[in-house]
């Protein structure tokens, strides 16, 4: 069931739905931009954590430092990323999202701003508190479920548990 086909009032539906969009709207950028949906992600944290070390990508993510030495490459040909060089140590890099990169995403991402707006508008404050509260309960319990998951079947390439986490 989807939200044209009725109501979803119970929080397993709507958290299926969610996820279900959630990962439909990420591939469907990631397609736009020319990558896969692991280089989105990590194009995703480049942006929201400005100069991070590939070394720390690569622990926080699980991934090998030689395949976030490829993802990184892939996105500075791209023109997503930029490298600096660490200036107390020239060995190290530090990552940085492109401008022209910035630019790009904001008509991408335009109609889901103006789509959540218009959600959020509408809700009174103690109604912005309580979604606030089930989001903040959602992101624990999955990165709660994650951890479980990972330490039965040794799954990589997901961010750690006390590592990079969203924020509004």
């Amino acid at each position: 069931m989807n939200a044209e086909e009725g109501p979803l009032t119970d929080g397993a539906s709507l958290g299926h739905e969610l996820s279900l969009w959630v990962v439909l709207f990420h591939d469907a950028v990631a397609a736009h931009l020319g990558v896969n949906a692991t280089e989105h992600k990590v194009l995703d944290l480049v942006g929201r954590h400005p100069g991070v070390s590939p070394t720390r990508l690569a622990q926080e993510t699980r991934l090998s430092y030689a395949a976030i030495t490829k993802i990184t490459h892939h996105l500075v040909e791209l023109g997503y990323v930029r490298r600096e060089r660490d200036p107390s140590d020239g060995r190290k890099f530090a990552l940085f999202v492109s401008p022209e990169h910035r630019r790009s995403m904001t008509g991408v991402m335009a109609p889901l701003i103006a789509g959540m707006a218009r959600v959020t508008g509408e809700l009174t404050e103690s109604e912005r508190e309580t979604v606030s509260r089930w989001l903040m309960g959602t992101v624990t319990a999955l990165r709660e479920a994650t951890t479980t998951v990972r330490a039965h079947h040794n799954s990589p390439a997901t961010p750690s548990d006390q590592g990079f986490h969203s924020t509004p």
